[in-house]
């Protein structure tokens, strides 16, 4: 997500180097394959199951992390109830959603519309009292357009499994884009903290949600479903958190915020490649006017 980076933060940040473009790569790939390997494992998983699964692994793997840096808890009544919305805005919510869009979608689509959260972020600042610039508005103008000659016609006029898609991906965008605002409350802990307590909120939300809906679980799945839940859990969601904190320390929000563009690039090739989803000049010229958007507001956004 884009940030606005302080002197402080400035000050502290290096210069990108070898080390600083492979995180950044680590990060793209571990992000960007995530929307691959949900794509199958919802083929045999429904998709509040397997979030379930995929949270509460990945919650265990961090909590093992954190315990092995020696990092101790000290959470107070109010901090409770911050994790607590910072595990359903940033992961239980949006991944539900996400998990959702691409049982009835391309990957490759669910993860580009994704692509417009910085700038949905951007026009919610408006409520804190920071105006959206023109070029804000006309990004945002410009990458709706691009999910609408994404998803096409029948989609826009919510029909179909491509109108749920898309729904359910602007949902996990939206959603999504104000957990940053509530992740602000929890910010006087350190961030492998943040990302840890609130896995394990999020984890506490689709398990018994899960059970609700969709019953026991199988035991007997095929592997390569059971493949794609480990990786959806420790690479793609414990892992990469590690590795975006480690950029974030290293280079700074700047060099961090061109994740937004690799994301999609990288869902769709995987996509393409490994899924067989068909790459169409309508979705060239959607992802184009999406990263378009993107670029508009947050690279001509002024301060932002």
């Amino acid at each position: 997500m884009s940030s606005t980076e302080t002197p402080a933060r400035r000050s502290t940040a290096r210069a990108p180097g070898a080390v600083e473009y492979a995180l950044l790569a680590g990060l793209a790939l571990g992000w960007g394959t995530s929307f691959m390997f949900t794509k199958i494992a919802v083929a045999a998983v429904p998709p509040v199951t397997l979030i379930a699964a995929r949270v509460l692994l990945a919650a265990l793997a961090m909590s093992g992390f954190a315990m092995a840096r020696g990092i101790r808890w000290r959470i107070s009544a109010r901090d409770f109830w911050a994790f607590a919305l910072v595990g359903l805005t940033s992961t239980a919510a949006p991944l539900v959603l996400i998990a959702d869009s691409v049982a009835h979608v391309h990957s490759s689509v669910t993860a580009i519309t994704l692509a417009l959260s910085p700038v949905i972020t951007t026009l919610l600042g408006a409520f804190r009292g920071d105006r959206p610039t023109w070029a804000n508005l006309a990004g945002i103008v410009v990458g709706l357009i691009g999910i609408g000659v994404l998803f096409g016609p029948e989609a826009l006029a919510l029909a179909g499994d491509g109108g749920r898609g898309m729904l359910s991906a602007l949902g996990a965008a939206l959603i999504f884009s104000t957990s940053l605002f509530a992740m602000a409350l929890v910010r006087h802990h350190d961030a492998i903290t943040v990302s840890t307590i609130s896995l394990i909120f999020a984890a506490l939300g689709p398990a018994p949600l899960a059970l609700f809906i969709d019953g026991v679980p199988p035991f007997m799945l095929v592997p390569g479903v059971v493949a794609s839940i480990l990786v959806l859990a420790l690479w793609n969601t414990a892992a990469s958190s590690v590795l975006m904190f480690a950029l974030v320390s290293r280079a700074g929000p700047t060099l961090t915020s061109y994740n937004n563009y690799l994301v999609p690039a990288v869902a769709v090739l995987c996509g393409t490649i490994f899924l067989g989803e068909p790459l169409t000049l309508q979705a060239i010229i959607g992802v184009l006017l999406v990263l378009a958007g993107v670029s508009i507001s947050t690279l001509g956004g002024g301060r932002r």
